[in-house]
């Protein structure tokens, strides 16, 4: 076994600590691109709703000044139809425009119940506008309010993890270079944990029993041991 100082120890378990908390920044990190995409869908979600409820209102509109359009035609084909009746010769003729005059006082009779019905669908169509925007300035308020959490959030997690990782490097380099080796191998082969106390001879890293002969030699804390399950380099607190 190599020979290795308490104070070796401590730095490798705070090169270890140290890590460990810059691999949760880069964690946390890696996650805020996927918060601020989600943010931006709910946003896109209801941005949509409230396009769509107004391009409703204004389809209704369209269709009603297309049924306005019409109705005001036919207003001018009945005027024009009434002159003509002071010019006709014939009864026949006669009857012939006052039959016409009364089918199109009847379209447009039907033309404005479909107008009176389509007032009434844009007038609730445009409440509906109204709770849409409502629902849009609560949500992008929010919305824009955890994005900016998010920059801060990044912000200083990268400035947080910039100073982890320096500090990291400054222990890996107290430490001698064939030790240094060692704890990164093994810390490769061990799921980002190097080396972990035993508590009760109990290791930490897997949470198994260590011989008796080995937990009592652990005391000595002049060697490195390792654990004879897990390969993870132990120490005794």
């Amino acid at each position: 076994m190599e020979s290795i100082t308490r104070e070796v120890l401590e730095i490798m378990i705070e090169l270890q600590s140290t890590e460990i908390e810059a691999d949760v920044l880069e964690t946390i990190l890696a996650s805020l691109p996927v918060q601020s995409a989600r943010l931006e869908t709910e946003l896109d979600e209801v941005t949509a709703n409230l396009e769509a409820r107004k391009n409703h209102v204004s389809e209704l509109q369209k269709k009603y000044r297309s049924l306005e359009a019409d109705f005001e035609a036919n207003q001018a084909r009945i005027k024009k139809r009434n002159i003509q009746l002071g010019a006709v010769k014939t009864n026949k003729d006669y009857q012939a425009i006052l039959k016409e005059i009364e089918d199109i006082k009847s379209a447009s009779s039907r033309i404005e119940d479909e107008m009176l019905q389509y007032l009434d669908d844009i007038e609730t169509a445009a409440s509906e506008v109204t709770e849409a925007e409502k629902l849009y300035n609560v949500r992008k308020e929010t919305i824009d309010k955890k994005k900016r959490e998010i920059e801060k959030d990044a912000a200083e997690s990268n400035k947080k993890l910039a100073q982890m990782k320096v500090k990291s490097q400054e222990l890996a380099e107290k430490l001698d270079p064939k030790l240094k080796k060692r704890y990164y191998n093994i810390k490769s082969k061990s799921g980002g944990v190097a080396i972990v106390p035993v508590n009760d001879a109990i290791c930490r890293g897997c949470h198994l029993n260590i011989p008796p002969q080995l937990y009592n030699e652990l005391h000595r804390e002049n060697e490195l041991r390792i654990c004879p399950h897990c390969y993870r380099m132990i120490y005794v607190l």
